[in-house]
């Protein structure tokens, strides 16, 4: 009689861990402010406002991002050190466009007479969504330009797997969520 081997699911790394909790509670908090969103759209008086196309110009750009970085990542698994280099300076670059362009689309919300603190609740919300949404991608940002700054000094390597694919889910995630948040916004524009 032997002994059979079980096979045991690979493990969840801690730090994996700690990352879907904090996006989790960040999906919560999206999710609360759509909910108030919700309640205050069907409830009071509330007047719609057109958004600037250029927030759909950066919706184009975040997914560009996600693709690039996607890139830099197979670069990575076949060991190509210009794929990550390139992809990475790719990706870094389309998210400081996104964050000028939400910049831009701000400026132009303002120069419509749209203002945060104004009179339409349906902006407020609106500033709070990009503007926190911009908050968390300075953050990716930041996690990007160090893995860049890596990329660069060649030290991507075998043992920090876990740190660029921790990076990549942060960004991937960023540009769900500006998916979500832009569609939600958009289609309470029509009623």
């Amino acid at each position: 009689m032997g002994y059979q081997r079980v096979e045991t699911a690979p493990r969840l790394h801690s730090a994996e861990l700690l990352l879907w909790l904090y996006l989790a509670a960040t999906a919560m908090l999206f999710a609360g402010f759509t909910s108030a969103y919700l309640v205050q759209r069907f409830s009071e008086n509330w007047q719609t406002f057109p958004i600037p196309g250029v927030f759909w110009l950066n919706t184009t750009l975040l997914i560009l991002s996600s693709y690039t970085l996607f890139w830099a990542r197979r670069g990575y698994k076949v060991n190509n050190p210009w794929q990550i280099q390139v992809g990475l300076m790719a990706t870094f670059g389309l998210g400081v466009f996104f964050l000028v362009g939400q910049v831009i689309g701000w400026r132009l919300l303002v120069h419509n007479g749209f203002f945060l603190a104004g009179n339409h609740k349906a902006v407020s919300y609106f500033y709070v969504f990009s503007g926190l949404h911009a908050l968390h991608l300075v953050a990716g940002l930041i996690v990007l330009g160090y893995w860049l700054f890596r990329a660069f000094r060649y030290q991507v390597a075998k043992q920090t797997e876990l740190g660029f694919r921790l990076a990549s889910t942060f960004w991937h995630a960023l540009g769900v969520l500006w998916v979500y948040l832009i569609v939600f916004l958009q289609v309470n524009q029509l009623f």
